[in-house]
């Protein structure tokens, strides 16, 4: 599921939404806070002009008051009129404040002031009766509104004016809490957008930037030869395809070198070998017939020991002609039962003198154990060996020692040979330097020659350099069971 979001389109489709996201995130914060904001200013504002109108409507009434003095005892014959002009400036202002009105409670607390109001309404009106005397007037004025109606009024604007204090303190406290709220949502924003550049930028450093530099890297080093480089498949899906892609054609190439190689070889082969049959068959023809016609002659035994010696060297070499030929051609090789020391023995008894031209030790260890059989083409096992030796020998100076070890195990037998040379450069199985030189193209016929060999033979042939110096081969077969 991951991997479906893991392509570089739909990255940039999930960028451009959590962009998208921002913006909502922005506007409904924005929103969110200005309704509110509105919200509690219109509450603001009604609360205030109910504060007013009550505060008005108790000095009215104060002043309404005064005129009913003024009517009763200065015989104000205007008051009446003014008394009534307060009446419906109150009763208007009392309409507007019910309509102001926005829950149950605020409601009966100015149906409260309203009917205190009535009452007070109903009290003083009687005053202005021709019928009521001054005793009377005193009487209502001093008993009935000072300690009923005015205390009822007073009570009744208490209690409109401590709901409506108590409404003002819901909404300061409201205010107080969406400012703090404030102080925590106009982060987000930022907060979001640091997070999408974070992590934008992260996903584009460990899908994009890196894999492409690998990618880059490793063109590089497969262009310059290293074709077994592989570029890590990692990143988003179009640069991991790319790694694939460039790995497989790296592969591609690979076999398409090694095909080259062995083909450039073959025909190198194909070119040098029967003219080398040609030019050594002849001259150890010369010397086979010259020793059989020595041998009839009246010589000494050990002169006769040694031409049987030439002999036996000289139908080797024949034998190992006719090998190098039959090895132009895929034939298969002819297998028989021997071992691995048996055969090595033969190979080396035709350096010997060279061996001791070059005052080189030769050193056999592990030959007196008893050896498991193996099955090999003789003759073609042989020029393997002598080819490796041969090399050995090449890269020794005088006074060194080659060390021959002979190994085996319950599966495998193997023969190691160390020399005391400068070492290799250049593996020439795997036709990679060593130094980080450029690559080339090795075409050598000695060790592609024993290399075949062993190939053919299901064995493998490993070159590396030795722990003192020089360069160690190691030959693995299998043994017979």
């Amino acid at each position: 599921m991951f991997k479906r979001f893991h392509s570089l389109q739909i990255a940039l489709l999930l960028h451009e939404l959590s962009f998208v996201l921002l913006l909502v995130i922005t506007v409904t914060v924005g929103v969110v806070w200005s309704v509110s904001w509105q919200q509690s200013s219109a509450e603001s504002l009604r609360l205030s002009t109910m504060n007013t109108l009550t505060q008005n409507i108790r000095g009215e009434l104060y002043r309404q008051l005064k005129e009913v003095f003024d009517a009763s005892f200065l015989h104000d014959y205007d008051a009446i009129e003014e008394y009534q002009s307060y009446t419906v400036l109150i009763k208007a202002e009392l309409t507007t404040l019910n309509s102001l009105a926005y829950d149950l409670e605020e409601q009966q607390a100015i149906t409260h002031v309203s009917t205190a109001y009535d009452a007070f309404y109903g009290d003083t009106v009687v005053l202005f009766r021709d019928d009521v005397s001054q005793h009377e007037q005193k009487w209502i004025l001093d008993n009935q509104l000072e300690q009923h109606t005015f205390a009822r009024l007073e009570l009744s604007f208490s209690r409109l004016e401590s709901v409506l204090e108590q409404k003002q303190t819901i909404l300061t406290e409201s205010r107080v809490r969406w400012t703090n709220r404030l102080l925590w949502l106009a982060p987000i924003p930022f907060v979001v957008a640091t997070l999408l550049l974070l992590a934008a930028r992260r996903f584009v450093k460990q899908n994009v930037v890196r894999p492409l530099a690998d990618v880059i890297n490793g063109a590089k080093l497969i262009s310059k030869g290293n074709l077994e480089h592989a570029i890590p498949s990692v990143g988003v899906t179009e640069l991991a395809r790319l790694s694939d892609a460039i790995n497989t054609m790296a592969d591609e190439l690979t076999t398409n070198r090694d095909t080259l190689i062995e083909t450039k070889k073959q025909a190198a082969l194909g070119e040098l070998v029967p003219l080398v049959a040609h030019n050594i068959r002849n001259p150890l023809a010369g010397i086979r017939a010259a020793s059989q016609l020595a041998q009839g002659e009246d010589i000494s035994d050990p002169v006769k020991d040694t031409l049987s010696d030439i002999i036996v060297a000289v139908d080797r070499l024949e034998r190992w002609v006719t090998s190098l030929l039959s090895f132009l051609h895929p034939i298969k090789p002819h297998f028989s039962d021997t071992t691995l020391i048996a055969v090595t023995d033969n190979a080396l008894s035709l350096i010997e003198l060279q061996l001791v031209d070059k005052n080189i030790t030769l050193q056999r260890r592990g030959w007196q154990q008893i050896q498991f059989p193996v099955k090999l083409d003789i003759h073609l096992f042989e020029q393997a060996l002598f080819n490796i030796v041969q090399n050995a020998l090449e890269a020794s100076s005088a006074g060194d020692v080659i060390t021959l070890s002979y190994f085996q195990d319950a599966e495998t037998v193997s023969l190691r040979i160390s020399d005391q040379g400068k070492g290799m450069t250049f593996d020439p199985v795997s036709e990679q330097v060593i130094n980080g030189e450029s690559k080339r193209l090795g075409c050598g016929l000695g060790i592609p020659f024993a290399l075949k060999i062993i190939k053919q033979h299901a064995g493998e042939l490993i070159y590396r350099a030795g722990p003192d110096g020089g360069t160690v081969v190691e030959i693995k077969l299998k043994a017979l069971a």
